[in-house]
């Protein structure tokens, strides 16, 4: 894989880098960390139910990189400058029949950027890795129900495939389902 593509020039922010697998170092692993700090303080339902700070996220931050260092998971990331603005991890399928797909995990983009198309152009980088890189047929992610993500995705090509239902425990007395989406690729 290759570590990245062509910039892109955005209107009000400059280039857009999309990077594919960089390499693995701590200074990622702090960046990315502090993101989805950010992204989840914000509202953001990618994980955790907020607040929560950069020794809860650590960890595992550090766990789904041992996956994209082993070449199990594809990361996939859109820097601005020096700044990482939008990821998302391609986790594989173990199953030899389900290599064909993919599902999106941790999909964020900068609460401070949102609103300005990096979530689409996100999308878009993770749309050409899958096709021309990694050879799939389909995408798969799963989303919290309330938040409205499942509106994004179907606006970009996603459909409900099924649910479960309370799957999701955000408070004692508010649990949310995960909605089930799919987007074929051919």
């Amino acid at each position: 894989m290759t570590d990245s593509s062509t910039p892109e020039a955005t209107p009000d922010s400059g280039e857009i880098a999309v990077l594919v697998d960089p390499p693995v170092t701590a200074a990622l692993v702090d960046e990315l960390s502090h993101l989805w700090v950010r992204v989840t303080n914000a509202g953001g339902s990618v994980g955790f139910v907020p607040p929560v700070n950069i020794d809860e996220v650590r960890p595992h931050t550090v766990s789904i990189l041992a996956r994209v260092i082993d070449r199990t998971d594809t990361l996939v990331a859109l820097k601005e400058g020096a700044a990482i603005v939008a990821w998302c991890v391609l986790a594989s399928n173990d199953s030899p029949p389900r290599h064909g797909w993919r599902t999106m995990r941790h999909v964020q983009v900068d609460p401070a950027r949102q609103g300005g198309g990096l979530g689409g152009k996100l999308l878009a980088a993770v749309d050409h890795v899958a096709r021309e890189e990694l050879k799939l047929e389909a995408l798969s992610l799963k989303v919290r129900s309330g938040t409205g993500a499942d509106a994004f995705y179907r606006r970009h090509g996603f459909t409900e495939v099924g649910r479960l239902p309370r799957a999701v425990r955000m408070a004692d007395d508010d649990y949310r389902d995960d909605i089930i989406m799919w987007r074929e690729l051919s």
